[in-house]
């Protein structure tokens, strides 16, 4: 093992011991754990399905521990399609419902709670306040998606950097995502520097789901964060109407299509010159399902792409190969035995909507080579008493 690997072994144990609850020092976490193999019940939270993709990613990174170490893994994502759209809910509103969501995710048996939604993330410390309450003096690790996203997307902007004095980050979320302005501050904070922020820009527009409504707003701002040297970074963050809505609701390629290259000319329409997106994050983890109708109208260009499933992934794999030290395999497992682990690994779906067929859809048209998932339909909380959020 390298040194570098070990360094990144040993920051992985700090972290897991943080987050699971050990006391022991590192080195001696390979000393005390118990003999046999280790069960981590792994749960992801969304507003619906989009992070039924971010399970999957780390469904996909059990593989290699399966194979290292005498371990065992459940993977469940909660999606709250009850109560979708949270991007146009009020902060307290959504602090409420995912609050409620990860609860229940505690309480039927996660080990530690990856919350893989954008929007859900901007309320992390009341929802981090409610898991405190409900197991005062225990730990229950919960995960936001956004420190790690605003760390990568800093990741590729520096890349760019290096080559160019200006670069073009694009934020594709929610209208809630895009108001509580976590990212474009998280960038500038990263960086050090003032943000310069520019005023929201809302477009109105016929809403698809009609059930919510007729119409609905998508919303454009152009932010820059000035580094010194003389370099520029212009963020852009676009909430596009309807893409939530007409993922969960089950609208056909041909909507889906039209809405698309509607709402991301409209984005376009909006920079300014030599703004063109080098970086685009799908910081809703719903987008990336309509990932190839987002390339083919932003493809003359060729961003790069930022997925979050696949971020979240890694973290879970380092927290868990830091937490398998002193289980690692004398032998690797057989062809059968491995199988069998990696079924119990498959990602399950639980929904409080009565979506359940559009769900399914979903999971077979993304995933046409795995299993069917195990849907089930429980609840996951409601906003009770609190207020409606005021129209804007």
């Amino acid at each position: 093992m390298t040194k570098t690997r070990v360094a990144q072994v040993r920051t992985a144990v700090v972290l897991t011991a943080m987050l699971f609850g050990y006391t022991a020092a590192p080195n001696a976490v390979a000393v005390t754990a118990p003999p046999g193999p280790v069960t981590l019940h792994i749960a992801t939270f969304d507003s619906g399905f989009g992070g039924y993709l971010t399970a999957k990613s780390i469904e996909r990174a059990t593989t290699p521990l399966l194979r290292d170490y005498k371990a065992r893994f459940t993977i469940r994502h909660y999606g709250d399609t009850r109560n979708l759209p949270y991007g146009e809910k009020t902060p307290q509103q959504i602090a409420t419902l995912a609050s409620g969501g990860v609860l229940k995710a505690f309480q039927e048996g996660a080990d530690i709670v990856f919350i893989a939604c954008n929007t859900a993330s901007t309320q992390y410390a009341r929802v981090r306040e409610a898991v405190d309450a409900a197991y005062p003096g225990a730990h229950r690790p919960v995960i936001s998606i956004i420190d790690v996203s605003v760390a990568e997307a800093k990741l590729r902007l520096d890349t760019l950097l290096k080559n160019s004095k200006n670069a073009t980050l694009l934020i594709l979320a929610t209208p809630a995502t895009v108001r509580s302005m976590v990212y474009p501050r998280g960038l500038a904070a990263l960086y050090g520097v003032r943000l310069d922020e520019q005023p929201l820009r809302a477009t109105p527009q016929p809403r698809w789901y009609r059930t919510l409504g007729s119409s609905v707003d998508s919303l454009v701002q152009r932010n820059s964060i000035g580094l010194p040297g003389g370099s520029r970074i212009a963020v852009y963050q676009f909430a596009p109407a309807n893409w939530v809505e007409l993922i969960e609701h089950g609208a056909d390629l041909k909507v889906r299509h039209d809405v698309v290259n509607r709402d991301l000319g409209l984005l376009l329409s909006s920079l300014e010159p030599g703004d063109f997106p080098d970086v685009v994050g799908y910081f809703c983890t719903h987008y990336p399902i309509l990932d190839n109708l987002i390339r083919a109208r932003l493809a003359p260009h060729q961003p790069s792409y930022i997925a979050q499933g696949e971020l979240m992934a890694r973290v879970f794999a380092s927290m868990a190969e830091a937490r398998l030290q002193g289980h690692e395999r004398d032998t690797a497992p057989g062809v059968a035995e491995l199988a069998n682990l990696q079924a119990l690994a498959r990602a399950s779906i639980t929904i409080s909507g009565r979506n359940g067929e559009t769900t399914r859809a979903l999971a077979r048209m993304l995933y046409p080579d795995d299993p069917e998932p195990q849907i089930m339909q429980e609840d996951l909380g409601d906003l009770g008493a609190v207020p409606a959020p005021v129209a804007q």
